[in-house]
């Protein structure tokens, strides 16, 4: 099975199948961390838990879901997707990201339960111009007893935090070794 995935304006985006939009969600503000989407006759909800976790806790109706947890004190290994069953967790995922090119371009994200691949995320800049380049994001459904249109929301979220991640790291460590 696959997705394709569709950003707009950097805040709307669609999960496209066939090239019908199965599920449409928006970031309401530009610089929020928080994303909602429409799935199965439920609203869902990613945000950050606090200011100082790097936790994001996953809603469906208001119902807490799932928690994504990346690189941290808890989490060293890694960055996790959790799934939780009647208060607890029903699934574990991880996700590792390989480069596709040279020049670290196009990239392919999988996301495991345990060592069994669920998924993978297909992302590459696709330049039209010298000064104009559009994202391609597509979701290969490997597992599809797992792999669900949710989970690859979750995950495209990981993936982005992920990439943030990266792009702090490649900065030099921004604002705070200046002094």
């Amino acid at each position: 099975m696959n997705y394709q995935v569709r950003i707009q304006k950097n805040k709307d985006f669609q999960i496209l199948e066939n090239n019908l939009p199965i599920i449409k969600g928006t970031r309401p503000k530009w610089y929020s961390s928080l994303i909602s989407f429409f799935f199965n006759n439920k609203t869902y909800q990613i945000k950050k838990k606090n200011f100082w976790k790097s936790e994001y806790e996953i809603t469906a109706s208001g119902k807490k879901v799932g928690t994504i947890l990346t690189r941290s004190i808890k989490k060293p290994r890694g960055n996790f997707i959790q799934v939780y069953e009647n208060n607890s967790v029903k699934n574990e995922y991880s996700m590792i990201s390989t480069t596709k090119t040279i020049f670290g371009y196009a990239r392919v994200f999988t996301l495991m339960n345990n060592e069994n691949e669920v998924l993978k995320i297909n992302y590459n800049w696709k330049k039209h111009s010298w000064r104009k380049y559009t994202e391609q994001i597509s979701v290969d459904i490997i597992d599809i007893q797992e792999g669900s249109p949710e989970l690859s929301v979750y995950s495209l979220y990981l993936m982005r935090i992920i990439q943030q991640q990266e792009a702090a790291a490649n900065s030099g460590g921004g604002a705070m070794m200046h002094g």
